[in-house]
């Protein structure tokens, strides 16, 4: 008889994930357009050009944390000083070193960026919002099957 773990990623990051996504869409293509074409305040259009920067943050953080989760549940079980607030912490600096890099400009993968000081505030408040949360709540849950 051997043992099965399952990871079940939580609700809560699962609907963190999908709306981020959501917003950052409905934010390209109809609330920026409009704020920009409509010349509103400064601070709303900041809002709608950082928000891309923001959601980023906040998904990558969570993508990498899942990845990790699952790397460490497959190849590190016995490694009992790794424990999942090692797995957040490495997932949010690994994002923080991903974002803020391509907000400095030192590389271009995946977009195209012009440095913005507010850019890359909306990304610090992502990276943090996405740690603090998974820290708090936690990210996902492990099931223990036996099958035979």
């Amino acid at each position: 008889m051997t043992e099965n773990k399952k990871i079940k990623i939580k609700p809560y990051v699962i609907y963190l994930f999908v709306g981020m996504f959501v917003m950052f869409a409905l934010n390209k293509l109809l609330l920026r357009p409009f704020v920009l074409q409509n010349d509103l305040a400064n601070a709303l259009q900041v809002m709608v050009l950082s928000f891309p920067n923001f959601a980023e943050a906040v998904m990558g953080t969570m993508v990498l944390t899942g990845i990790l989760f699952r790397v460490k549940h497959i190849t590190l079980q016995k490694v009992t000083l790794l424990q999942p607030g090692h797995v957040f912490l490495a997932a949010a600096i690994l994002a923080a070193i991903y974002v803020i890099s391509g907000e400095l400009r030192v590389h271009n993968l995946g977009n195209n960026n012009t440095y913005d000081p507010n850019d890359l505030i909306a990304s610090v408040i992502g990276l943090n919002l996405a740690y603090f949360t998974v820290r708090k709540f936690g990210f996902a849950t492990i099931h223990e099957s036996a099958e035979n």
